[in-house]
């Protein structure tokens, strides 16, 4: 599975890193410190996946994806927020997410969401 992990935050941009490379399964594609930087990786790269912050400065994560699942073949896109705010989950839906994550919820909840937005095969579980 081919990832771009977009996020503002280079300390949690390293941490979501290392995490994601564990999983035998996924390639890090790229990442973005912007949601405009990942518009224009996700036309080059193509990931399966977006893992991406809510709040960043420019365009916010909601409106990144909406950019992104304007696209032909978008990817599926996975919001991050430090906040597990209904708020935050019911835009993330809108604006057309495949799911959002508490990023305090990561190394728990992480392969769990993923595997609910793309069915891994089964030897892909760690």
């Amino acid at each position: 599975m081919r990832v771009l992990l977009v996020d503002d935050n280079e300390n949690f941009l390293e941490t979501l890193t290392g995490f994601v490379k564990t999983f035998p399964f996924v390639e890090i594609v790229g990442r973005a410190i912007s949601g405009e930087n990942a518009v224009k990786l996700v036309s080059k790269l193509k990931p399966d996946l977006v893992l991406m912050d809510v709040v960043m400065p420019g365009i916010s994560g909601f409106e990144t994806t909406r950019l992104l699942k304007s696209f032909e073949n978008p990817p599926r896109i996975l919001l991050l927020s430090f906040s597990d705010n209904p708020e935050y989950r019911s835009e993330s839906l809108k604006a057309g997410a495949d799911g959002y994550l508490a990023k305090t919820d990561i190394s728990s909840g992480l392969l769990r969401t993923i595997s609910s937005i793309i069915p891994l095969n089964p030897g892909a579980v760690l």
